[in-house]
């Protein structure tokens, strides 16, 4: 009896716990166990929390909380990146590379062969005091295969959830209760690097060759700065120059306060008509001498039409505050606003109306005239 309880006991010492930490080696070890989701199940997740309601769609369920594994990612040193952020035209992860054993091809299939799978620490959208908000928000992300704001660890790339649906299946068939030991390490090595891209009249060929020279060295995060100088056709057109490289390597993640995203001065030319858009935003004409706002509402009465008659009621303001505030009430809809604006403006009458507009407009697209 008392060699078979020091087994048992030396049993329970040598499990593993459901999360821990080694700050000298920056490693993170979990444990997770494998859910009954089947063998062709179609991924969204690796790995979701306890309480999560995605177990169907994940391969496996954490033992520790969102909260703990992420506590466990701090005090490993392993430093927080930034997650997706749709207002602030965050795009892409950021964060440190990380490696994980078992790897990501031992455990899920990737139908697009030789696919990059490089898996960043992001840390995912926090709450009051830093908590994860995947701690008790739907779907409790850890490992996320799209690009979810909420997980912890994301795909170092741009994966829209749609578009990887059915990409990822398992390897092989779980078994359903297995418990399985994760570790999560990084190398200590800064995996990119931030810098902000000023752009102004005349400066593209320069802007160009600084993006080149820099990302030889590491992957960057770029934040653009274009000047209030630039015309919207000089925008436009260094717009089509970041588009070009836009990509993993050099990520346009954000964009100096009060202006505007690079991919806004990259409108769809088929919505400057108003039957080409699923959705009827604000629109906004700006003029040297004044400020006019299109509000377009649909009207379906007519049962017999499989669309709807577009109703527009045009105002036309001197002063930019009133247009900024009518504007900002029209945005709730949709959180978008199309702006109309002469070629030949220079960007800081753009950003200064938009300066006026408060609320939920956080999604803008600029038309040259």
């Amino acid at each position: 009896m008392i060699l078979a309880a020091a087994i048992l006991a030396a049993a329970a010492t040598a499990a593993p716990a459901p999360v821990s930490f080694d700050a000298a080696r920056h490693s993170v070890v979990f444990t997770a166990t494998e859910t009954d989701c089947g063998a062709d199940a179609q991924l969204e997740f690796l790995f979701v929390g306890p309480d999560s309601d995605r177990g169907y769609e994940a391969l496996f369920v954490t033992d520790a909380k969102v909260s703990e594994i992420a506590a466990a990612f701090d005090k490993a040193g392993i430093p927080r990146g930034r997650p997706l952020d749709q207002a602030a035209a965050r795009v892409w992860p950021v964060g440190e590379r990380v490696a994980m054993e078992p790897t990501l091809r031992t455990l899920v299939r990737d139908s697009e062969e030789g696919a990059p799978n490089s898996i960043v620490y992001a840390g995912g959208t926090r709450g009051a005091g830093g908590v994860p908000e995947a701690e008790t928000n739907m779907p409790s992300a850890v490992f996320a295969l799209y690009n979810c704001p909420q997980s912890l660890l994301q795909i170092d790339d741009n994966l829209g959830q749609s578009e990887t649906y059915g990409r990822f299946t398992p390897a092989k068939k779980p078994v359903k209760g297995k418990r399985r030991v994760f570790t999560v390490t990084w190398n200590g090595t800064n995996s990119f690097e931030t810098m902000t891209l000023e752009l102004s009249p005349g400066g593209l060929p320069e802007a160009m060759r600084l993006l080149k020279e820099r990302s030889k060295a590491s992957p960057l995060d770029v934040m653009t700065d274009f000047s209030r100088e630039m015309t919207v056709k000089e925008a436009g057109e260094c717009a089509n120059a970041l588009a070009m490289v836009d990509s993993r390597r050099v990520k346009f993640n954000s964009f100096a306060p009060g202006q505007f995203y690079f991919r806004a001065f990259l409108p769809l030319e088929r919505w400057r008509e108003r039957s080409g858009r699923l959705a009827q935003p604000p629109e906004v004409h700006l003029a040297p001498g004044g400020v006019t706002v299109h509000e377009i509402t649909e009207d379906w009465s007519d049962e017999k039409s499989l669309e709807p008659k577009l109703v527009v009621k045009t105002t036309e303001y001197a002063d930019l505050a009133k247009a900024g505030e009518e504007v900002s009430r029209l945005a709730d809809r949709t959180s978008t606003v199309l702006l109309f604006a002469p070629r030949d403006m220079k960007l800081g009458s753009l950003y200064d109306f938009k300066a006026k507009v408060s609320g939920t407009a956080s999604i803008w697209y600029v038309f040259g005239e």
